[in-house]
């Protein structure tokens, strides 16, 4: 199922002989999924959450780029650094969280740096809420439907 016009997005991933080492073929890519040493893993690649930052990271300054070409704006460069971490519900400062909120909650701190002298205050203001647009970032902050189905192998 996909929207008219949008090719889907497909990921494959098989994890076998090694413990946590993963083979994934992300559209026509090979690439590799890890755990560090210490965990019981080869660390022959990234963490499965380390992937998905490099995947926001990613789409984010993608998208700034699209953007600021179609509008002609001075874009030289975006880097965009990410941390992820697992944060206590009444040990957060912020008051970005629904007001019935428990527990814990994934927390990811993402900081854009823009190279691009030549762009003004409103350009930078809009480009941050371009920021938050890219697929990605859409997908995380939901709704998000994730439908598992559990096949046995013959």
């Amino acid at each position: 199922m996909s929207e008219a016009g949008h090719t889907p997005y497909d990921a494959h991933t098989k994890l076998k002989e090694h413990r946590y080492k993963t083979e994934m073929k992300i559209d026509h890519f090979d690439l590799i999924a890890d755990e560090p040493e210490d965990l019981g893993g080869t660390d022959e690649g990234p963490r499965p959450v380390s992937l998905l930052l490099g995947a926001l990271g990613a789409c984010t300054g993608i998208t700034l780029r699209m953007y600021t070409e179609r509008k002609e704006w001075p874009l030289e460069g975006v880097e965009v650094e990410l941390h992820h971490e697992r944060m206590r519900v009444d040990e957060y400062e912020g008051d970005d969280l629904p007001g019935d909120a428990k527990g814990m909650f994934d927390y990811i701190r993402m900081k854009i740096t823009i190279d691009g002298e030549e762009l003004d205050e409103a350009q930078l203001k809009r480009i941050g809420v371009i920021a938050g647009k890219c697929p990605v970032h859409r997908i995380l902050s939901g709704p998000l439907v994730i439908d598992t189905s559990i096949e046995k192998r013959d």
